[in-house]
């Protein structure tokens, strides 16, 4: 499936990049489609961090994410590190209490702080203790109003954005009144990065919760139940990834015991949100058949099942994603022996069990008896575990596809 999402760059007053504002956009068409806010964020972040990658997103600069009231409260831009981000508070959010101690605690951790669009005096004025950069939009307010919140402000330790800015008459304004930083089609329109992503299953997502929610949940149920989403296990490699953690694993347990079960958590409730979560079934229950056939052939080859079964179920990503594998698997910490089979660049003890998948789905049984001569695996039990796995998935698919 395409994903796409808006970059548009915020400069300094001499011109230098100073960092990206990441936008909602639901396809080449460059605007927003105006639908629910939280939704919208959530796919913001879902897409910048879990398919594009924040990194190269962002250049090394920060990004400027929007973030609603309910996002606030939950404190999901913790998701980033405040090295990364800049919170954008969303105009229509009313500041209460509740949202300013929200605001001190991310200030506390480093996080930097921005009002969009702004122009109520009265429902800010509480909260400008934290906040670093107001954005002024050019559009949206007269030379008087921008030249009284100026007046108004400007001896606070903030930095002044002017936001749509679309004239060189403007930007003169601007940089005139006092205003650093600059952003707006004058400079240049968003640019429309769009790529290939998998899209989880959202079904599963309540049965992963509810286990998580558990007085003492039980991790191997969790991995179990992420083990059924191809995109999910791919996700969760990739934010291992995005959040700096060096290391190389074998299985999805692995990486969510890594990730910790709260981490995962606060992931699966960011993906629930965003829209369009619909995968193709046939490519789906090719990837989870392999999966399982991979996971019981290695069980009767005494080879490790939980690596056999991510090379099974990764074995289509390129497919998938339409990028050549070796550019889908530099951006996953699996462990060596996985992406040697994966990649076909070293022969491993799953190349056989790939091999053999591969020659059971095309029927080839003259590859297929090469293979069994030298296994303790029968012709008969190879074709009861095909058809296990077949079974497998298509309780999978029925559940969380069809509904």
């Amino acid at each position: 499936m395409d994903v796409f999402i808006g970059r548009q760059p915020i400069l300094t007053v001499d011109k230098q990049l100073f960092g990206y504002e990441l936008l909602h956009r639901t396809g080449n068409l460059n605007s927003f489609d105006g639908f629910d806010g939280n939704q919208a964020t959530a796919e913001v972040i879902s897409h910048s961090y879990l398919t594009f990658g924040l990194d190269k997103l962002s250049d090394q600069k920060k990004c400027f994410i929007n973030f609603t009231k309910d996002l606030i409260l939950d404190e999901t831009p913790k998701l980033f590190s405040p090295e990364s981000i800049i919170i954008e508070l969303l105009e229509d959010i009313e500041i209460t209490e509740e949202i300013i101690k929200k605001c001190e605690s991310f200030k506390a951790d480093g996080y930097k702080i921005a009002i969009d669009d702004f122009t109520d005096f009265g429902n800010y004025e509480n909260i400008l203790h934290v906040i670093d950069i107001i954005k002024v939009d050019f559009l949206g307010t007269s030379k008087e109003k921008r030249i009284e919140i100026m007046d108004r402000y400007r001896h606070l330790p903030i930095q002044f954005l002017a936001e749509k800015v679309e004239t060189l008459e403007e930007f003169e304004e601007a940089k005139g009144l006092g205003f650093e930083l600059f952003q707006g089609y004058f400079f240049s329109k968003p640019s429309i990065l769009s790529t290939k992503d998998l899209k989880p299953m959202p079904q599963l997502y309540i049965q992963i919760l509810s286990e998580i929610n558990q007085p003492s949940p039980d991790i191997q149920a969790v991995a179990t139940l992420a083990e059924k989403d191809v995109a999910l296990s791919y996700k969760l490699l990739r934010l291992i990834n995005s959040l700096g953690l060096r290391v190389k694993v074998s299985n999805v347990k692995q990486a969510i015991v890594l990730l910790g079960l709260a981490e995962v958590k606060k992931w699966i409730l960011i993906l629930m949100v965003t829209k369009d979560t619909e995968q193709s079934s046939e490519i789906l229950h090719l990837s989870l058949t392999r999966a399982k056939l991979a996971e019981l052939v290695a069980k009767k080859i005494n080879v490790n099942p939980h690596q056999a079964s991510l090379v099974g179920m990764f074995s289509l990503l390129d497919t998938i994603l339409q990028r050549p594998m070796e550019e889908v698997l530099d951006e996953l910490p699996i462990d060596d022996v996985i992406k040697q089979t994966l990649m076909n660049s070293q022969q491993t003890e799953y190349h056989q069990i790939l091999s053999i998948i591969k020659a059971v789905e095309q029927n080839d049984w003259q590859e297929l008896s090469s293979h069994l001569n030298t296994l303790t695996i029968t012709s008969d039990a190879l074709q009861n575990s095909y058809i296990e796995a077949l079974k497998w998935a298509d309780s999978i698919i029925q559940v969380t596809v069809k509904g």
